[in-house]
């Protein structure tokens, strides 16, 4: 029988036999929406033997299965919560981050950049944040006439330019990265891992919506002002949904491609929400945000989704599992041809 297996080392002590016996619960949590990992720990603290620490002290934990495969995770204390109650006792709760918030990473910036390329903004804009960052050559490539990083930290300024271009934005120590949005790549273009969720494996399931009719539209519309011809101007984009209602979206542009992008963007967003689910199955420490889940469970439910989130769990109830929550259904989700 498989057992869950973890490894935790604070500020470079390994103090993973200490936790054995004062373990309540660990977790790991990845998101395409969130701009950091986090990792908590859950320690029983009724004899107070564990030392409080320091916000910013460094963190490294391994979550998986004994002899196979695990999940890593680097960072530092963010937060150190203690309660004490009648009923469960004195508990320590360790919240650690996958980016420093001592940096300039929050530090707000006023700077512009003229006829350049996206992944020379992020690279500049990074750079003054003390980070580097790797950025998909897809996104990498996209011209862009003006922009301007307005009085805003890097993580704010990052995850905007992350929404107006349908990607996915993400931190991991002095290394950020920048990739598209439901297309599972890494930001060096290779492909994320593809999980198979089969009734096996499955703990519990809930929320199963493959298919929803309200995102849907069949074209998106940026719009923009063209001072020469003295009036608005549409760029559309197909979403390849077969309905009627096309979306225009609602707020102008500066120019033809910052239109072009915004409702590509946009259509990206509505394919991740033409479904959505949570599943819980056994611990699966291969499974990535942005990465393809293959559910095997039923006619109707079948089919190809993105992952959204992943929570990786050890603790002592339930032992070790994933909860993963999913969007953009594909292949034959939503349809029962039976």
């Amino acid at each position: 029988m498989r057992k869950g297996h973890f490894r935790v080392v604070i500020g470079g002590q390994d103090v993973t036999s200490r936790f054995v016996p004062l373990l309540i619960s660990l977790s790991i949590t990845k998101s395409s929406t969130e701009a950091t990992q986090s990792a908590t720990f859950t320690l029983d603290d009724k004899d107070a033997t564990v030392r409080f620490p320091k916000t910013g002290t460094p963190v490294r934990i391994e979550l998986g299965w004994q002899g196979g495969a695990m999940r890593a995770f680097e960072g530092e204390v963010d937060t150190c919560d203690w309660s004490l109650d009648r009923g469960s006792g004195s508990v320590l709760t360790v919240t650690a981050r996958s980016a420093s918030l001592k940096g300039k990473v929050k530090q707000p910036t006023d700077r512009h950049w003229e006829r350049t390329t996206l992944g020379r903004v992020l690279e500049d804009a990074a750079g003054d944040a003390d980070l580097s960052i790797k950025v998909h050559s897809s996104l990498a490539s996209r011209q862009l006439e003006y922009e301007a990083q307005d009085n805003e930290s890097f993580f704010a300024f990052a995850d905007r330019l992350a929404r107006e271009h349908g990607a996915t934005f993400a931190i991991k120590g002095s290394q950020a990265g920048f990739v598209p949005r439901n297309q599972g790549v890494s930001a060096t273009g290779q492909p994320l891992p593809t999980i198979v969720i089969t009734r096996g494996t499955v703990i519990s399931a809930s929320g199963l919506t493959p298919a929803t009719d309200r995102p849907r539209f069949k074209k998106k519309k940026g719009r923009w002002y063209d001072l020469h011809r003295a009036r608005q101007v549409i760029e559309e984009v197909e979403t390849g949904d077969d309905v009627e209602p096309e979306d225009v979206l609602r707020f102008m542009e500066p120019d033809a491609t910052a239109a072009q992008t915004r409702a590509d963007s946009d259509r990206v967003d509505a394919a991740r929400q033409k479904g959505s689910g949570s599943i819980t199955i056994e611990g699966e420490p291969t499974a990535e945000p942005e990465g393809i889940a293959i559910i095997q469970l039923r006619a109707g439910v079948d089919g190809s989704y993105t992952i959204a989130s992943i929570t990786d769990t050890l603790d002592r109830g339930s032992g070790y599992t994933t909860q993963i929550s999913l969007g953009n259904p594909q292949g034959s989700a939503g349809t029962d041809s039976r």
